[in-house]
């Protein structure tokens, strides 16, 4: 029969189509068996075709089978917690795969963050640590530098208060203070210096610490603290995740004084009245006794400010992320927001940030990329400042109510010698200023490669800060409990604004070179950076009403504004040398010219040596099998110091602040702020370091040890100078030497039994700072503090205290001539006089160092743990060797502590606590009385979560879910009572912002 035209060529179409598309929608089942390097078998293992949620786990005999679909270019994704990922390409003729899964190289063999590019921590020859961020990527903080606290040996971090958006209240030191002025670290965020409070946890791929002028040289003269590297994820190829993290936390103060009754307070009063000659201000028996029975709640109050003005507080944080890529393009984008309400009344912050970082490569030799971040942030805060509300919070008088029945805010009792309204904290709380934080980054770069292992590489980055502030104080009206009106003063509004600008451009040459077993990396740089920074603040009073608050409307005004610009340009080079992993060295060199320099002395060079041996490499170490790793280190290098200010060699003037007499008329005109010194030079910090890594037993064990030597001379510094001179300042002079000298260790754990697994890391530093010289101040006594040579920075001097006095006989045998003193008062120490002899009198001479305000040891100790799904961490961190001022002010003009109700009195000659009615010697009076060993070790964190299995979440389409219940701060160990050990080293009175314990729950989602 013959076929027509159709029939010859759509039956063949149709007939090749349909074995096509079975051929084409095909599945086979993928099975195999995975096991570790010794030939155990690995149960739980994850298995996944990459790109999609099709997978299993491994069963008990390290088993798995599933069924794929046949497409081009597939590859298995083998993961284990404990191991390295593998990936095997699918083949077309091949249905099982066996894999044997290494074990996650740890601590030593990892690659780190180096500067200007990554370096295998095996040969790494300078002192560089590194933080695991997937330990705190779901601890909830509103500054990311407090996420380091106790994780890294040689790095002290303290968190001196949790109040919501103060980045200052966090304090990172690395191997010491090592000038008088700032000893901040530089931070550097994808290589641009920044802020760590910028930068959300969980856009962060790695941190590094470079410690020692070997690994931080590079930087120069912005390196003398020490550098922090951070690096944000960036998206790879065939890997499209969309991640949301969550968490939701509640606050509470770690700790609190507790406060005594009203009655008790009133009791105290009266005492100090008598001793003080006014008993006509005294609380009456019947006042008191209302202010026990609580009768006239009005008038004789009991209020306990400190409990009304704390509160439990809510944290909570999103998190959202998109990375991926694709052929030769890679993206990561993501967005979070926090919102944290401060523990104590009136103060929170709101904060938004959003991240993208992007690169794609053009004909296998040209990269371009772009980093681009920028953050948005809300602080409000009562006006005047947290620490104003503390202070109210402990010199109210508790016989004040909050609020009377007729609904107004307390001011007054019923003790009619008060005549001027007590200050009411829960009310100042309620009148706030707030603070817009605007911040941006952006960064583009180029890396072209013209043959191989060159790379000629470029990039620009621009950064923006502005800060605005505005804060209102409107009229107030204070009542009476029968509704009396007391006007309180004029309105008043205060603003201002920070701008701060900078650029910097970088231009690279690298070279890799490997020739037999001698392998070379060169680097070459050259860098500009441009920097300004602008204020202006204004001031007005008396406007028409407290609704109008547009400084326009003010009837008295007045501004003040300041600018000041500065630039670097540098120079700088490397070169990394290694003979068969065995013999190791590096040489850096930085040339740096600043603006903020003298001209004479603006260029400073800035080099350093260091070197390294690997035995395990050498050929006597290779038939054993117990060290994997044991490499000496050794370096010596120089950096400096351009954190002096814009202008510290140039003279400043003030102009139209300052009144002169001409004739008969007064004019304004200008006069000399400060000296010039055209002469001064760098602070110039040298460190020597020694050190050694090792790891045993297939890396299950890994240790660092260092010990160091950093001197930072030619410090700067203000000497005094005479009145006659004319100017407010003194200029700066080159006249100072600090020494930090100390050790710090590191030992590390992982192993797996099973389904198992466990981690240990452990790390103690010991460091002491001294000052070796003070050229041109003897006397340098700053309140508490002295610097002195032999001494550390900032130590406590004062008079040593011997108790109280209990007789008059102790009183005249030892005269004090430092204040008035009698029986209850503190009891001074004769301990100096002629020739070295006490002289029986108490004096100037009798003062000497009463403490140190920095630690001697910090330590952190991390625990891990993991059992099929489930995953528990818990982490203490402490310091010792450190001390702090612990004073409840002995004056009972307001609320009391429970300490101070054991007072020395006639009806209590046993008492421990000074006496009422002699303040100001007991108080502002420095002696070891009020010095307190502030050594603490606290449960900084601890972790339980769960993870749902990979077979559960594929059928409904999800890669990972895990859910998660965490504390932090939840436990501290300390010697100090009543107060938080982690406070200022300054804080005299207990007034500061208190740390927090958080507990919360959270979830980590991915698709």
């Amino acid at each position: 029969m013959k076929r027509t035209w159709h029939e010859k060529i759509l039956f063949p179409i149709v007939l090749h189509l349909f074995i096509i598309f079975p051929m084409m929608s095909q599945t086979l089942k993928i099975e195999g068996k995975v096991t570790d390097t010794n030939g155990e078998t690995l149960t739980g293992a994850s298995v996944v075709l990459k790109g999609t949620t099709i997978g299993t786990t491994t069963d008990i005999n390290g088993n798995y089978s599933f069924d794929i679909t046949i497409e081009k270019q597939q590859a298995l994704i083998f993961t284990y917690i404990g191991y390295k990922t593998v990936e095997v390409n699918v083949l077309e003729n091949q249905r099982r795969y066996d894999v044997q899964m290494e074990e996650t190289s740890t601590g030593l063999d990892e690659v780190v963050v180096v500067a200007y590019g990554t370096q295998k921590k095996a040969n790494l020859t300078g002192a560089v640590s590194s933080l695991h961020i997937d330990d705190v990527k779901d601890i909830p903080a509103s500054n990311t530098a407090s996420l380091l606290q106790g994780r890294m040996s040689g790095v002290t971090v303290s968190t001196f208060s949790a109040q919501p958006g103060k980045d200052n209240d966090v304090e990172i030191r690395i191997r010491g203070i090592g000038t008088f002025g700032n000893s901040n670290p530089l931070v550097l965020i994808d290589g641009v210096e920044g802020n760590m409070s910028s930068v959300s946890p969980n856009d962060i791929e790695n941190v590094s610490v470079l410690k020692d002028a070997a690994s931080a040289s590079i930087y120069g003269v912005r390196a003398a603290n020490g550098v922090i590297l951070i690096t944000t994820k960036r998206g790879k190829a065939g890997e499209n995740r969309l991640s949301y993290n969550v968490s939701y936390g509640v606050q509470q103060a770690t700790v609190l004084p507790q406060f005594i009754d009203s009655w008790q307070w009133a009791t105290l009063f009266n005492e100090q009245s008598d001793a003080e000659g006014t008993p006509e201000r005294k609380y009456t028996p019947e006042m008191i006794q209302k202010l026990k029975d609580k009768s006239d709640p009005d008038h004789f109050a009991n209020t306990k400010w400190i409990n009304e003005v704390f509160r439990t507080a809510p944290v909570q944080n999103h998190y959202i992320s998109m990375t991926g890529g694709k052929n030769n393009s890679n993206y990561m984008a993501s967005l979070g927001y926090m919102k944290q309400d401060g523990i104590v009344m009136g103060t929170s912050t709101d904060r938004t940030n959003f991240r993208l970082n992007a690169d794609t490569k053009y004909i296998d030799m040209i990269t371009l990329g772009m980093n681009v971040a920028g953050t948005y942030q809300k602080v409000d805060e009562p006006l005047n400042g947290s620490y104003y509300i503390f202070e109210q919070a402990r010199t109210s008088r508790p016989s004040v109510p909050v609020k009377y029945k007729n609904g107004h805010w307390g001011v007054f009792d019923g003790n009619p010698s008060f005549t001027e309204p007590a200050k009411n904290p829960v009310f100042s709380s309620t009148q706030l200023a707030n603070t817009d934080v605007y911040k941006f980054d952006g960064k583009i770069f180029a890396d072209i490669e013209p043959v191989k292992n060159l790379h000629f590489k470029t990039n620009f980055a621009y950064q923006f800060n502005q800060s605005d502030y505005a804060g209102f104080s409107p009229v107030n009206a204070y009542y009476s409990a029968e509704g009396v009106v007391k006007e309180g003063g004029i309105n008043l509004l205060d603003e201002s604004s920070n701008k701060a600008i900078q650029w910097i451009n970088e231009n690279l040459i690298t070279y890799y070179l490997e020739a037999d077993h001698h392998i070379f990396n060169f680097l070459i740089g050259q860098s500009s950076q441009y920097n300004s920074y602008k204020q202006y603040r204004a001031h007005g009073e008396d406007f028409i009403n407290n609704n109008v608050r547009v400084m326009n409307a003010a009837k008295i005004t007045s501004a003040y504004g300041t600018m000041a610009e500065a630039t670097l340009r540098s120079l700088f080079g490397r070169i990394n040398y290694a003979y068969k992993n065995r013999y190791l060295m590096e040489l850096n060199i930085r040339r740096d010219e600043s603006s903020r320099i003298p001209k004479k002395n603006r260029v400073g060079y800035f080099p350093s040596l260091s070197a390294g041996w690997n035995i395990a490499e050498e050929n006597f170490m290779k038939q054993q099998s117990i060290v994997n790793i044991l490499k000496l280190r050794a370096s010596w290098g120089q950096l400096g110091n351009q954190d002096i200010g814009y202008y510290p060699f140039a003279q400043t003037y003030r102009i139209g602040m300052n009144n002169y007499v001409w004739g008969n008329d007064k004019i304004s005109g200008a006069a000399a702020v400060s000296v010039a010194n055209p002469d001064i030079k760098w602070e110039t910090t040298t460190t020597s370091n020694i050190g050694f890594d090792a790891a045993f037993f297939n890396n299950k064990i890994t240790s660092t040890f260092d010990y160091f030597d950093k001197t930072t001379s030619d410090i700067l510094l203000q000497l005094p100078i005479s009145a006659i001179v004319g100017a407010d300042e003194a200029p700066y002079v080159n006249a100072a030497e600090v020494k930090n000298r100390g050790w710090e260790a590191s030992v590390g754990y992982n192993g797996n039994w099973g389904d198992f697994t466990f981690n240990a890391n452990a790390n103690l530093s010991h460091i002491n700072n001294k000052i070796t010289s003070v050229s041109g101040r003897k006397d340098w006594i700053q309140g508490w503090t002295i610097n002195v040579a032999g001494q550390p920075i900032g130590a406590y001097y004062g008079y040593i205290a011997d108790g109280l006095y209990t007789s008059q006989n102790q009183i005249d045998e030892t005269k004090n001539l430092v204040g008035n003193v009698g029986i209850g008062d503190i009891r001074l120490v004769d301990i100096n006089g002629e020739n070295g002899e006490k002289d029986n009198q108490i004096t100037d001479k009798d003062r000497t160092i009463l403490g140190n305000p920095f630690p001697k040891f910090t330590y952190g100790l991390n625990l891990s743990a993991g059992y099929k799904g489930f995953d528990f961490a818990v982490f203490f961190q402490g310091v010792a060797g450190v001390d702090r001022i612990v004073m409840d002010y002995p004056i009972a003009g307001g609320s009391a502590t429970n300490t101070m109700w054991n007072r020395y009195s006639a009806t209590n000659p046993n008492g421990t606590y000074p006496r009422f009615g002699n303040g100001n010697y007991n108080g502002l009076t420095p002696s070891s009385f009020w010095i307190t060993d502030a050594s603490y070790i606290r449960l900084k964190n601890i972790e339980l979560g769960y993870s749902f299995s990979r077979d559960l979440l594929q059928k409904i389409k999800i890669e990972r879910l895990r859910i998660f219940l965490s504390a932090q701060n939840a436990l501290t160990f300390t010697k100090i009572k009543n107060y938080d050990p982690e406070k200022y080293a300054n804080d005299d009175r207990s007034y500061a912002y208190p740390n927090a314990k958080t507990f919360s729950i959270g979830l980590n989602f991915s698709l």
